[in-house]
């Protein structure tokens, strides 16, 4: 009972703890600006047609691209000598993203049919109107 407490009261600390461990990891894994800005504008799948998208903005996006990509299509992107390369390794990690995001909205999806999400919690009490925050 005292743990359930303790740990409620731990957890978002925790995941405070780790979202900013991630941040900080990913941080010094962003590729540097010059290697991708020489490719700048080229279209990306989330730039609005007909839209001349901001500089940063462009960067923040191929860099976001990259954090989440194995090393050796990060690798790829950087090493792109055309514009037609880079768009297609930039299409390549667009793809994978989109993939990824499928899966994880299936595995949801599956969850909520299964009724996993709807479970109770193991030791949590009913009726008291209360969120385990409070």
């Amino acid at each position: 009972m005292q743990m359930d407490r303790m740990s409620r009261k731990f957890a978002p600390a925790a995941a405070f703890v780790m979202a900013v461990a991630t941040s900080m990891a990913a941080a010094q894994t962003v590729p540097s600006a010059a290697s991708l800005l020489r490719f700048y504008p080229t279209r990306l799948a989330s730039t609005p047609i007909g839209a001349a998208e901001d500089q940063d903005v462009w960067l923040a996006k191929v860099q976001g691209l990259m954090v989440g990509a194995p090393p050796l299509l990060q690798q790829s992107l950087l090493m792109s000598q055309t514009p037609q390369e880079f768009a297609a390794n930039v299409a390549l990690l667009q793809q994978m993203q989109e993939a990824t995001a499928k899966q994880s909205v299936a595995r949801i999806q599956s969850q909520l049919q299964n009724g996993v999400a709807t479970k109770k919690i193991p030791g949590a009490s009913s009726g008291t109107g209360k969120t385990p925050q409070q």
